[in-house]
């Protein structure tokens, strides 16, 4: 808390209508995420260290572990140097931000690891989903089972792949997609609240897929057909 009130501009934004928030239940911003993971709740959930240019320089999807947060907003602090850096060319800039996120991986310890271990619905969900196309949620295998990549390694190797990106271009649904889109642990426990909003959000965008889906296999049935 006190690195956050030295260092840092907070703010919050609700995200219920964006296209990549998943559909669950809610809590109040004041309530506390008790008995879950770094990285639970990732659709729901985004932690932004942003520049004044909304340049994104630090992305952390779902819920983290205090220790664990520290840890990342530290980060987020060196890559605001060197995002601010007017030594250094565009070129540089990208090749040091893959090494700070590196290094920071390097730096993780047992502890951590185990507080960023996969929620089973989440595992369960990529594993299968690996079978039906290429997921970079689970490690290359030669032989025996593939394994998953612990959340802080998937997490950081996507945020590689957009170094000083603007939010606007950030493409958070690519970066949160992991585990079940869709889910809710307090369900008929009479806990939290519906999300109205993101209920019918959630529901449209469902229509367009299926939409888009027909409009494809259509299209497709008459390519087929055209001598």
């Amino acid at each position: 808390m006190d690195l956050l009130r030295e260092r840092f501009v907070l703010g919050q934004a609700n995200i219920q209508r964006e296209k990549h928030v998943g559909l669950s239940h809610g809590y109040a911003c004041n309530q506390a995420a008790v008995g879950t993971t770094n990285g639970a709740g990732g659709r729901n959930l985004q932690i932004l260290v942003l520049d004044d240019d909304l340049t994104v320089l630090h992305a952390l999807p779902g819920f983290w572990h205090a220790d664990d947060l520290l840890a990342e907003l530290r980060l987020g602090l060196e890559i605001a140097r060197l995002h601010d850096d007017e030594r250094l060319t565009d070129t540089q800039k990208r090749a040091l931000f893959a090494a700070l996120h590196r290094a920071h991986l390097a730096r993780h310890g047992e502890a951590a690891n185990a507080r960023s271990a996969w929620q089973g619905f989440d595992e369960h969900f990529e594993r299968e989903r690996a079978q039906r196309e290429p997921r970079d949620t689970l490690t290359l295998a030669v032989d025996g089972p593939r394994a998953m990549k612990p959340i802080p390694a998937l997490v950081h190797e996507r945020l590689m792949a957009r170094p000083f990106r603007k939010l606007a271009d950030f493409g958070m649904e690519g970066f949160v997609d992991y585990g079940r889109p869709y889910y809710d642990n307090n369900a008929g426990l009479d806990k939290g609240r519906e999300f109205a909003a993101a209920a019918a959000a959630n529901a449209k965008r469902e229509r367009e897929k299926a939409q888009a889906a027909r409009e494809a296999a259509k299209a497709d049935k008459a390519n087929k057909t055209t001598p």
